[in-house]
């Protein structure tokens, strides 16, 4: 699956690449399918704690979500799995890393608007309103 998707024979990722490689990785090892040589290789490809951490947090997202869609099928199809989960030019259908960091550190909080309103710690209590 991960090899009809994706072109093993790359030298340099940019960090998205490597988080939608990271995630497709991990879904394939949900199914059992595993490539940890090329998990080693992406993760080897960012020196730096930060970058690797975004990208073993794709790849544990990934392998959670298959997992939990093999869990939740009566006859656990790999194939299926990997198809409800990435799509056919390999980006995740879902974010992968958004749902596993803490809102202040996304990358793409500046893109959101503004909650309108008060922030909720200024709101009255449910008992106090009429």
């Amino acid at each position: 699956m991960y090899d009809r998707t994706f072109d093993t024979e790359w030298d340099d990722l940019s960090r998205e690449e490597a988080v939608e490689r990271a995630f497709a990785l991990g879904v394939a090892a949900g199914v059992d399918s595993p490539r940890p040589d090329e998990l080693d290789r992406v993760l080897e490809a960012f020196p730096g704690s930060y970058d690797r951490s975004i990208v073993e947090l794709a790849y544990d997202e990934g392998r959670t979500k298959a997992l939990e869609a093999n869990a939740e099928r009566n006859d656990p199809d790999g194939e299926a799995v990997w198809n409800s989960l990435v799509d056919g030019l390999g980006a995740p259908r879902e974010p992968p890393v958004p749902a596993a960091l803490p809102g202040a550190i996304r990358e793409l909080t500046l893109t959101e608007r503004p909650r309108q309103g008060p922030p909720s710690s200024l709101d009255l209590p449910s008992m106090l309103r009429k």
